[in-house]
């Protein structure tokens, strides 16, 4: 429905709106989306008010509309009406009380409804059974047979490959010059680079690469890439539920022993070395609402002494530099975090290790594997924990996702979940800023998270490919303007 620019400005898809959503009323949220009437799901069927009703129905986490779903998004829970009006647009209305300084950016459609009903759940829009079936059979047989945007799937096996042609119905500004694009899956940015260098490929964006890569690449004068920071941003999270860092002094010893300008240099700057260490956990610096929360701190310092000068005065003591806890417990914890197939998250785990026993804290490494990382959070199966949240330009939700109700640290505050409440309650996004700040803040204080750095990516295409970048503000990273991709034209 949009994306975002390296400049963090939002896009929507011009072939679905024929211009940008339009807010009609604060009291209740009223929200119009005006439809081209050329739109189409690529197979001649128009994109209207049934699609936004069967993802408002599919997301809205209410039993009397899709009986037993667990939707990802909590969208739906928020409308309260989607009727149709005049000139192609489709008018939403969210329950009384409710506001979004993002309201711009709701994800109001996801699938087809069309499609729904040709897979036999022509009564999604009164049974929530049907309706619970549809969403199902949407996710364990997803459709290839349909798309918004320029290209169209013909044929894909997951987890190996999907290939695509221009979509002929598409309408939209990005207008490719590509006959055809193929994706595969490749299992390491080495066996990129290697297709890429014997000309099966033509270009890749791995999800994490070995620095050593960028010599091979450096070194073939037919091939050229990038590398800079992008959306995920690394961090190291305290469990408040371990009866050890229950303790905010441990927590802030921790983090004090940890040097996160030694930790990113070592394990980023070899691939990137403008690394920078994070400052602030939800602003990147060049934006308007960044603010240095960590200038005041000595989280992130590596300071060693300072460190046990806090374990002191709350009472540990060493036993043969075994740190023990005022009721003369030894101090354990257990380190997780995913290394498989990461060239950085070893080094980081190796340091960290270093970094606490100078202050007596033995760590038990507990690697997570690869597509657990989810489970792992949820079930609070760890102590400390390092991994990578996925930023875009949004934030207003921020802090209700990070340090709200229920997040995967078990912090707790009241002042947080009272900000949480006031961002459910304006359209000011200055104000949103502002309060997200704050929570971050206070989340910082009390040492619940030491962020680390926007971890760099990797782009590497063959010299004569055109206008494929990647782009931070996005999780579509390279896609984002796929449209827009080519060969270079010798004759121009």
């Amino acid at each position: 429905m949009f994306s975002f620019d390296q400049d963090g400005v939002i896009h929507y898809n011009d072939g679905i709106y024929a211009e940008a959503p339009e807010l009609l009323a604060e009291a209740p949220l009223t929200v119009a989306y005006h439809l081209k009437p050329e739109a189409t799901w690529g197979d001649g069927v128009a994109i209207g008010i049934d699609d936004f009703l069967w993802h408002w129905r599919a997301t809205s986490g209410d039993e009397a509309q899709c009986q037993g779903c667990t939707p990802a998004s909590s969208y739906g829970a928020s409308v309260a009406s989607i009727e149709e009006a005049e000139d192609n647009t489709v008018v939403v209305t969210y329950v009384d009380g409710y506001l979004d300084s993002e309201w711009y950016s709701a994800g109001v459609i996801t699938h087809p409804a069309h499609i729904a009903e040709a897979r036999g759940h022509a009564e999604w829009r009164t049974d929530p059974a049907v309706m619970a079936a549809s969403v199902a059979d949407f996710s364990e047989n997803p459709p290839l047979d349909y798309s918004a945007g320029p290209f169209k799937m013909t044929e894909g096996v997951l987890g190996e490959y999907a290939k695509y042609v221009p979509n002929p119905e598409w309408t939209g500004s990005q207008q490719s010059t590509l006959d055809s694009l193929t994706l595969k899956y490749i299992g390491s940015a080495d066996a990129m680079a290697t297709e890429l260098r014997q000309g099966t490929i033509d270009g890749a964006a791995p999800s994490s690469f070995d620095p050593e890569v960028l010599d091979q690449l450096a070194s073939d004068e037919n091939l050229k890439y990038s590398v800079a920071p992008q959306s995920g941003w690394s961090h190291i999270d305290a469990n408040l539920k371990n009866p050890f860092l229950s303790d905010e002094a441990l927590r802030q010893a921790v983090f004090t022993a940890i040097d996160a300008d030694d930790v990113n240099q070592r394990a980023y700057g070899a691939a990137y070395p403008d690394i920078e260490t994070m400052q602030n956990v939800l602003f990147r610096p060049g934006s308007e609402y960044w603010t240095d929360q960590l200038a005041d701190s000595a989280l992130g310092s590596g300071d060693i002494e300072a460190a046990r000068a806090i374990l002191e005065e709350a009472g540990y003591t060493w036993d043969d530099e075994q740190l023990l806890t005022p009721a003369g417990e030894p101090v354990t914890l257990r380190y997780r975090t995913g290394i498989e197939g990461n060239a950085f998250t070893p080094i980081i785990q190796d340091l960290v290790i270093t970094y606490l026993a100078e202050i007596g804290i033995e760590l038990q490494v507990d690697p997570i594997p690869n597509g657990e990382l989810s489970s792992v959070l949820d079930e609070g199966d760890w102590d400390l924990i390092q991994f990578s949240w996925i930023e875009t330009p949004l934030f207003a939700a921020s802090a209700a996702d990070y340090w709200g109700e229920g997040n995967h640290t078990g912090f707790q505050d009241d002042e947080v979940d009272a900000i949480v409440d006031e961002l459910a309650t304006t359209l000011d996004r200055d104000r949103a800023a502002e309060l997200n700040n704050q929570a971050a803040q206070i989340s910082l204080d009390e040492a619940v998270q030491l962020p680390l750095a926007w971890t760099p990516a990797l782009v590497m295409v063959d010299k004569d490919v055109v206008n494929v970048r990647d782009n931070w503000a996005t999780t579509m990273r390279v896609f984002s303007n796929v449209g827009e991709w080519g060969f270079l034209d010798e004759d121009a």
